[in-house]
């Protein structure tokens, strides 16, 4: 609450409990008419809870005035007045005190469930950063093997379903363990990350990339005929062979990619598809190596 909007009940609230107080002491009225002055005492004690005490306190304090006033030798009016002015009070006070309790528990307990949203939302981040890191190489940034078997079988059984085209390229760094041999592991990591780039950079949205094993990558391609395949694995070896590698200082090494291309055909066993590519893809190196080898 706005202390612009404190001002204005404050004003609102005095005004009306006079005119109450002042009504009720002139026309001698009793019971439940002079219960209305309870009305702004329990709202302010309740809703405002230090400050509406103290406005509950002056409410208190203006209906004791008025009754002096209206009644200054008449004792008995005077002793109820003082009495009825008390037991005001003494609401206010209760419920003051047990509105300052309540709204502490809500808080409390909101903050307890705010805890709990935060708790469970890191919960779904940790569990998807899991799930993330289950299924990529960390290496590469490309999916893991396992992740490939998974995604490929289920594509299979959609072209098989839908009957549309689905191609497959598998590729392998030519010359990669003689390079790992004279150079060490650090300068062969940074080949293998280099290639994970540059196909991630090649293929489409629509295209998954893997880490096969070792040096060895795949990518099937949705929706794709063999020569659209082509175009995209052209790409991926002229831009992997124009990449310079210094593994040591005053060296400058480029190295290359063979790469298989197959199509699915309808009714065969997703090992099959796998094998065909693989073939295609070392008498691509049979052949001397960097180049695209496809099935007729």
């Amino acid at each position: 609450m706005s202390d612009k909007h404190w001002q204005f009940y404050t004003a609102a609230t005095s005004v009306f409990a006079v005119l109450v107080s002042v009504y009720c002491l002139s026309e001698d009225i009793t019971g439940i008419f002079v219960h209305l002055y309870y009305i702004p005492i329990l709202i302010a004690s309740y809703q405002y809870r230090e400050r509406g005490l103290l406005l509950s306190l002056f409410l208190v304090m203006v209906y004791l005035l008025l009754v002096f006033f209206h009644s200054p030798g008449d004792t008995r009016a005077l002793v109820e007045g003082g009495i009825r002015g008390l037991a005001l009070l003494a609401i206010a006070v209760i419920i003051s005190t047990l509105s300052g309790r309540i709204r502490s528990h809500v808080e409390a307990l909101q903050r307890e469930i705010d805890g709990h949203k935060k708790t469970e939302e890191a919960l779904r981040q940790s569990e998807s950063r899991y799930m993330e890191l289950s299924i990529t190489d960390d290496l590469t940034g490309l999916y893991n093997q396992r992740h490939f078997y998974n995604l490929l079988q289920a594509e299979i059984e959609r072209t098989e379903r839908y009957g549309r085209p689905l191609s497959l390229l598998l590729l392998d760094i030519d010359d990669f363990k003689r390079f790992n041999d004279a150079y060490g592991h650090m300068e062969g990591d940074r080949v293998l990350e280099r290639i994970g780039a540059t196909i991630q950079r090649c293929i489409r949205r629509t295209d998954w990339a893997f880490r096969y094993g070792g040096e060895e990558f795949t990518v099937f391609m949705p929706e794709t005929e063999r020569d659209q395949a082509e175009v995209v694995a052209e790409r991926i070896r002229t831009e992997f062979a124009a990449e310079r590698f210094r593994p040591v200082p005053g060296c400058e090494e480029a190295k290359t990619v063979s790469i298989g291309i197959t199509g699915y055909r309808h009714g065969e066993e997703m090992k099959d598809f796998i094998n065909r590519a693989d073939r295609l893809m070392y008498e691509a190196k049979r052949r001397g190596k960097n180049q695209v080898c496809a099935s007729p």
